[in-house]
Parts: structure tokens; C-alpha cells; sequence
């Protein structure tokens, strides 16, 4: 378990840094896409076109690559985090969302392909492991936030996370879906896919941003019995003097 300082919530710092990384690449995530947001203004359209085709922006490539891997870090953070925060049967939850970090770095490393071009191998992969993550993500979400509620220390979370999870997870079902026209047509059935896509992905970061608070939080509630049970024994120095 990483420390930060401090030996629990009363000495102002916390047991877990996990909620600090996390938040952090989230926010490493945001910058460069953001710049491909405003450099893009008038050759991509952010309602119809997909964050993928940024990576025919200069440096898109790069760009998009930061914000992925940086993701997949803080995925691999809060899967990690999960046994340390006391969560009950954290493995299959820990495990989807490994999954996730391995299918960020796909995205990573995979670019989509032209507009206009035929997909080939390269860009079945890059979709396909972007369409697992927004499939996956919101029912690794949606098993903590159910296991959560059988461990005193997390059960303050579990109704938030169950909401983020049933909102991300009813988005990425409606964007997944919007591809079967796609697959069948050649031509998406909902002309807004890119704006949709955009709307998920800022649900994705903050359900990544709120589980790891809720594990933060878990791990300090945890820690409270013990800080308090320390601050009650008496002053070995008293009982000297006495």
C-alpha cells in the first residue's frame, strides 16, 4: 500500500495515493486532447467525426497516444487499488479493468484508418479494442459499486458508483450500437456519432476519477478503528511519571 504522508485522514494526508495518480493522468489524458480539439477546428468536425481522426492532425499520432497510455496508467492504478482497499471480491473487478488498461494501450499503439480508406488490421484492432473498453469498463464499474456494499468502508460509495456505471454503460451501449449501420450500410445510423462518442468518453474519466475516490475514501475508513484505538492508550510517559 502506497503512503503519501501521514498516518491516515486526522494527519491530513492519506493511506492510498491511488486517487491522485488516477485524477492526475486523467487530467495528462485531457491536455493533449484537448489541443487536438483546437487544433482540429474546421478539419474535424467534434459532432460527426470520431476522436480517432485526430491522429491525421500533426503529431496527432503522439497526441493520442499520451492520452491513451495515460488512461491505461490509471486504469492499471485503480485495479491495483481494489485488494488494498478491503474491496470483497475484487478479483473479477480488478481483472475487467486490466483488461481495459491493455485495450487503452491498443488503442495506443493501433490507429484507426483514413476516412474513406478500407479498415484493415490495424484499424480492426484499434475499434475493436476501443469498442472493449466502453463495453467493458461500466460492468467492471458496476461490480464494485455491487461489492461495495457488503464492506462497511465502501458502502458510502456504492449508490454513486452504481449510478456513473448505469449512465456510462446505457452511452457506450447506444455508441456501440450506432456502429452496426456502420458494419452493414458503410454510413452510421445516428449522424452525431462523433459528438456521442465525446460524451462518453468524458463519462468514462469521471467514472475512472469516482472509483478512485471511492477507494481512497474506503481505505481511510478503513484505517479510522485503528488511528482511533492508537489515540486512546494511555502516555507511556504518564505511566512513567505515575
Amino acid at each position: 500500500m502506497t503512503t503519501t504522508g501521514g498516518t491516515g485522514p486526522g494527519s491530513g494526508g492519506s493511506a492510498w495515493a491511488g486517487e491522485a495518480i488516477v485524477t492526475t493522468c486523467v487530467i495528462v489524458a485531457l491536455l493533449p486532447l484537448g489541443f487536438l480539439h483546437i487544433d482540429g477546428i474546421g478539419a474535424v468536425d467534434p459532432l460527426h467525426d470520431v476522436i480517432s481522426d485526430y491522429v491525421f492532425r500533426p503529431g496527432g499520432y503522439a497526441l493520442l497516444g499520451i492520452a491513451a497510455l495515460s488512461l491505461a496508467v490509471a486504469t492499471v492504478v485503480l485495479a491495483t487499488g481494489l485488494r488494498a482497499a478491503g474491496l470483497p471480491g475484487s478479483r473479477m473487478p480488478a481483472l475487467l479493468l486490466g483488461s481495459v488498461a491493455v485495450a487503452f494501450v491498443l488503442v495506443a499503439v493501433f490507429p484507426t484508418h483514413a476516412p474513406g480508406a478500407s479498415a484493415g488490421l490495424v484499424s480492426t484492432v484499434h475499434r475493436a479494442a476501443g469498442g472493449w473498453v466502453f463495453a467493458v469498463l461500466p460492468p467492471a464499474v458496476w461490480m464494485v459499486a455491487r461489492r461495495a456494499r457488503a464492506a462497511p468502508a465502501w458502502q458510502p460509495a456504492a449508490p454513486a458508483l452504481s449510478r456513473l456505471a448505469g449512465v456510462t454503460a446505457v452511452l457506450s451501449a447506444f455508441f456501440l450500437l450506432s456502429h452496426i449501420p456502420i458494419v452493414i450500410a458503410g454510413s452510421p445510423g445516428f449522424p452525431l456519432i462523433g459528438g456521442v462518442q465525446r460524451v462518453v468518453f468524458a463519462s468514462v474519466m469521471l467514472v475512472l476519477v469516482a472509483t478512485a475516490r471511492a477507494t481512497r475514501l474506503a481505505v481511510d475508513r478503513a484505517l479510522e478503528p485503528a488511528i482511533l484505538s492508537g489515540s486512546e492508550l494511555p502516555d507511556p510517559r504518564l505511566q512513567g511519571a505515575a
